[in-house]
């Protein structure tokens, strides 16, 4: 802001500087013009006085012309300066106080950060049914999912409520859950999280409902899909963007794994 104030300084006092200068100039002019009328009156006589006042008069009207334009041309410059300005401290602004949240899903393996205390953290035991290899009899398996967590972090100045969320199954758009979040805010510079263990686990088993007991085995790939509802000053209800993540289940992997992959990459490579 010093900067700013240091160049308008300069600038006004450069103007000031040229506008003295042009004053000073055109009294020079208009003292040398009155003293050759007055002798050119005294000498050759009114006729002539009478000719020549007009001609000056016409350069008077000349001059006064080009004062004005050149007024005109330094007004619309500092003008058009002045806007700049402020659009541009209209911008700095709009980018302090708009709310732009940043979001990603992960494993959590600690109770480290800042969590709304209605929400617990622990991991899940479901229990799948499995058909046997060699094509015998059913058998049901305990499975332990981790802790998954959305994490939400606020980089403005602003607070924010996030509204809810929505989680979808990528290949099978209709498979999606949508859950709403009551008094969920989240501060300026601050960073807030919240499970979704129990919609991850419902959607890999390809179902909307979470229970602790399926009669299939989690699919064991699956891309997931997770966009945030929220609301600032401006506006409620807006759509944040949509991230997708990889989830491994055993026996494809050893343990569960959760990796945000990029699907515009994916689709413009393959295209």
């Amino acid at each position: 802001m010093s900067g700013h104030r240091r160049l308008t300084r300069l600038i006004i006092t450069q103007l000031r500087l040229r506008f003295l200068l042009a004053f000073i100039a055109l009294l020079l002019l208009c003292s040398a013009l009155t003293l050759v009328f007055l002798v050119a009156w005294h000498r050759q006589g009114d006729e002539y006085a009478l000719v020549l006042g007009a001609l000056l008069s016409f350069f008077a009207s000349i001059i006064t012309a080009l004062v004005t334009l050149a007024y005109l041309h330094v007004s619309r410059r500092s003008l058009a300066a002045a806007e700049a300005a402020i659009a541009l401290q209209r911008e700095q602004w709009q980018a302090r106080i708009t709310v732009q949240p940043r979001f990603w899903m992960g494993i959590r393996s600690d109770d480290g950060g800042r969590v709304d205390a209605r929400f617990g953290f622990r991991p899940v035991s479901i229990i799948y049914r499995r058909d046997r290899a060699d094509g015998g009899d059913s058998f049901y398996d305990t499975v332990a999912w981790p802790q998954i967590s959305v994490d939400v972090w606020n980089d403005g100045e602003r607070s924010f409520r996030l509204a809810g969320y929505r989680l979808w199954v990528r290949s099978e758009e209709h498979l999606a859950i949508e859950r709403p979040l009551f008094g969920f805010v989240v501060p300026p510079n601050e960073l807030r999280s919240f499970p979704v263990t129990q919609e991850l686990v419902a959607l890999t088993v390809r179902q909307r409902q979470f229970a602790e007991r399926y009669e299939r085995p989690p699919a064991e790939e699956s891309v997931i899909g997770l966009r945030l509802l929220y609301s600032d000053w401006r506006e409620d209800n807006r759509s944040s963007r949509d991230d997708f993540y990889l989830v491994l289940c055993p026996p494809l992997a050893r343990a569960f794994s959760l990796e945000r992959i990029d699907t515009r990459h994916a689709e413009s490579t393959r295209s």
